[in-house]
């Protein structure tokens, strides 16, 4: 049985058949549901909807259609016969969701003097669109009386199959005035243009609020991250430097191994946090000159789980970033890390960039505890824990580029040493990442 489809197909010509966005045929639907209503014509009118609550949206308008048009039917899913059993000259019928019709958009105007055909099919892709408003359709629109009788064929036949009988009007067909008929075509393609761009206007204003929201909620989860990089600052004064350097340094390897810029831009502000779970541990310990005893130090080691608590349980995937660092960044390859003992590949790959760049900075910076060591003699140790601490082919890579990270820890000293007015964070925060890193 030939379905409406077959004729966009087999009839439509290249000029006529179009790939239209949802927002066209809302355009279009309504420039020729407007046409009928400004010039009054008696006309039948058949219309596909997808879905019922699509019909809704359009419930005041149908209900002017209703008391016009001689017979209107509407095809959908799902009708609620109780919100339309009112209406006089609309027939709903119910489509089997096996029908082709369920994915079509379709609106037939049954009047010789005026025919109107405008028929579409949705485009499915493998990877859908998510937003209703780009949803695509295959279709085309045409004035022809000749494919007006060919699509009322088939919604004859497609009317029997849901038992309902139908005649084909024969309408008389009156001399054309070609002055009516260029003002009701300029009227339409005038409304109708008009129509799209509204929606399309729509379309861009929520777009543009959407991207003012997701600007927002960025600055304002920077702006937590800023505030508790100010609390870790507060209980050491060395942590701000360590934190704005792990950040760049974490950025630099990482963007060697993950290709998500996405991604990358998390881990510029998510490295900050990883050491945020020291807040937790005393002066006493944190701020000590010299080693830690063992009790000490299984203190300290609880820096990983406070952080990890600080940062659980958000929906924020900067912040669930920050949690897997702060929980698993003194884990190591062989084992022998904490607090979990994670062995090789089941340490995330955040947390073993982390690892890298967190002993490379202990060991070539000083702190209370010691002074800084030459670089040569941190390379060696680095080296010397190839596939025991650290991952062997991520320090391979921060080893490979060791020129780069110099050159960048010299640039990050230099810039922040002469910040006069603005603090370490404001600093970072403020500047895109390319600022800090020399390329």
């Amino acid at each position: 049985m030939l379905e409406l489809s077959d004729i966009i197909r087999t009839k439509a010509s290249s000029i006529e058949q179009k790939i239209y966005a949802k927002s066209s045929l809302i355009g279009i639907s309504h420039g020729l549901e407007d046409m009928i209503v400004e010039f009054q014509l008696r006309s039948e009118i058949f219309v596909t909807f997808q879905k019922f609550e699509f019909f809704m949206v359009e419930f005041e308008r149908y209900k002017i259609l209703d008391d016009l048009c001689k017979k209107v039917y509407v095809f959908t899913r799902n009708i609620d016969f109780d919100i339309v059993k009112h209406f006089k000259n609309i027939v709903f019928i119910e489509l089997d969701e096996n029908d082709s019709m369920v994915h079509e958009w379709n609106i037939i105007i049954n009047h010789l003097e005026h025919p109107a055909v405008f028929l579409s099919h949705e485009i499915f892709y493998s990877s859908p669109a998510k937003e209703d408003q780009f949803r695509k359709f295959n279709g085309f629109l045409s004035f022809s009386e000749d494919i007006l009788t060919e699509a009322l064929i088939v919604m004859k036949n497609k009317l029997s199959k849901y038992g309902i009988t139908y005649n084909i009007l024969n309408i008389n067909h009156e001399k054309h005035d070609e002055d009516i008929m260029t003002k009701k075509m300029s009227f339409f393609i005038n409304r109708t243009l008009s129509e799209i761009e509204d929606k399309s206007s729509q379309l861009i204003t929520k777009n543009n609020l959407l991207e003012n929201a997701l600007n927002e909620n960025e600055e304002l989860t920077n702006e937590i991250i800023k505030r508790l990089c100010y609390a870790a600052e507060y209980r050491d004064d060395d942590s701000a430097l360590h934190m704005a350097r792990m950040s760049i340094y974490t950025s630099i390897l990482y963007e060697m191994v993950e290709t998500s810029p996405q991604k990358i831009k998390l881990m510029n502000y998510a490295a900050l946090m990883h050491d945020i779970g020291k807040i937790g541990i005393p002066d006493s310990i944190l701020l000590k000159p010299g080693k830690l005893t063992f009790e000490e130090f299984e203190i300290m080691k609880t820096h990983t789980t406070i952080g990890a608590r600080i940062l659980s349980n958000s929906k924020r995937d900067v912040i669930k970033m920050g949690y897997e660092l702060a929980l698993n960044h003194h884990e190591k390859w062989d084992g022998s890390g904490y607090p979990f003992g994670l062995k090789g590949r089941d340490i995330p790959l955040t947390a073993r960039v982390v690892a890298i760049a967190d002993v490379f900075d202990a060991l070539s910076t000083a702190r209370v505890y010691k002074k800084a060591f030459p670089i040569e003699t941190c390379i060696e140790i680095l080296k010397s824990q190839r596939n025991k601490h650290f991952d062997g082919e991520l320090l391979d890579l921060f080893l490979n580029n060791i020129d780069k990270i110099l050159r960048c820890k010299n640039t990050i000293d230099l810039k922040f040493n002469n910040s006069v007015n603005e603090d370490v964070f404001t600093l970072l925060f403020n500047n895109p990442m390319s600022y800090f890193i020399e390329r």
